[in-house]
């Protein structure tokens, strides 16, 4: 039987929550430890079954870890960091499961080093999960990232090994594997999770100058409600940090955006019927040709990784013998 692997969860939240509930229908050999900043999501966790057990603090069980899971936003991530850097081991690597930006995982990595490595490994849903209606959506499962990816963040020189983890976690997750660069990385989450909450909060502060939105609040439907809910998970403590970290493929998007937006304003303004329906008619291809490939559920090239030797750690990690690499498909 294979020994038993204790694997620290930091930050509790949905993402980690379905790891850690993927962890547990992979076997019964992994000890799941959680700590959120918020006790609550944390206890909610332990509820669901994610992690087997709650602690106060990072450093409470960094000296016990074979893998840490760092689910956690920049200011606490490398607050977490600095707790547990003294106490790890040695061959205990550290997977951000979240899209730090380029600078906060330089500074993570900065205070790991050279005892730990830190990867980037961020799952990404799978089709099913990414274009189904988004209630009853963020409830933590352990299929959470069937079908989908595993975005792997490696920096040079990383050993095979270390990747080798990544590809594991794929694998237990149901994920297809692939490499990206940091900045590559900041690309998708501006397009992805940042433009479109700060179009919901542009939505918003728009509808303060208009006067009869004190009535028509009280009749907007789905349509504005899917929009402008966006800004719900978004608000509070920490987010314009995020933003601000990752101003530059963010400004690039709202350029690109404003020139669209100013474009179909001056054909609204000159009544250009014509180029309106060609302009929408457009926008309906780019959304099939996207939904298409986001149902594919698969990079553009594949993952091809020679068999590497498992070191100790690996075996433990996977319960079992080796299994094949995947290939390119």
């Amino acid at each position: 039987m294979a020994e038993n692997i204790s694997i620290l969860i930091l930050g509790t939240g949905s993402t980690a929550a379905s790891m850690g509930l993927a962890l547990r229908r992979a076997g019964e050999n992994f000890n799941r430890i959680g700590y959120d900043p918020d006790p609550a999501t944390a206890r909610q966790a332990q509820q669901a079954g994610a992690v087997d057990k709650v602690i106060s603090h990072p450093r409470g069980a960094a000296e016990e870890a074979d893998l840490v899971l760092l689910n956690l936003s920049s200011p606490h991530a490398l607050w977490a960091a600095e707790a547990i850097a003294e106490r790890l081991k040695p061959d205990t690597v550290v997977l951000s499961t979240v899209g730090l930006r380029d600078a906060a995982m330089q500074a993570v990595r900065m205070r790991l080093a050279p005892k730990n490595l830190c990867l980037g490994a961020v799952p990404f849903l799978g089709p099913r999960r990414a274009l189904a209606p988004s209630e009853g959506g963020g409830e933590p499962t352990a299929d959470m990232f069937e079908n989908g990816m595993l975005g792997i963040v490696a920096p040079p020189g990383t050993p095979e090994g270390a990747v080798q983890i990544c590809m594991d976690l794929a694998a237990i997750l149901g994920a297809t594997p692939f490499f990206l660069e940091s900045a590559e990385l900041d690309s998708v989450t501006a397009t992805s999770e940042e433009i479109p909450s700060v179009l919901a909060a542009a939505l918003l502060e728009s509808l303060q100058v208009n006067p009869g939105w004190r009535d028509q609040r009280r009749l907007v439907g789905r349509s504005f409600a899917q929009l402008a809910g966006l800004i719900e998970r978004r608000a509070g403590g920490g987010w314009a940090e995020e933003l601000i970290a990752n101003r530059g493929p963010l400004i690039a998007r709202l350029e690109a955006l404003a020139q669209e937006l100013e474009s179909l304003r001056a054909m609204l303004a000159s009544g250009d019927e014509g180029g309106l329906t060609a302009r929408l008619e457009r926008a309906a291809e780019i959304y099939q040709d996207w939904r298409s490939v986001r149902l594919a559920s698969r990079p553009d090239h594949g993952v091809e990784l020679p068999g590497v030797p498992r070191l100790d750690l690996f075996e433990r990690l996977l319960g079992r013998r080796q299994r094949p690499v995947p290939k390119k498909t």
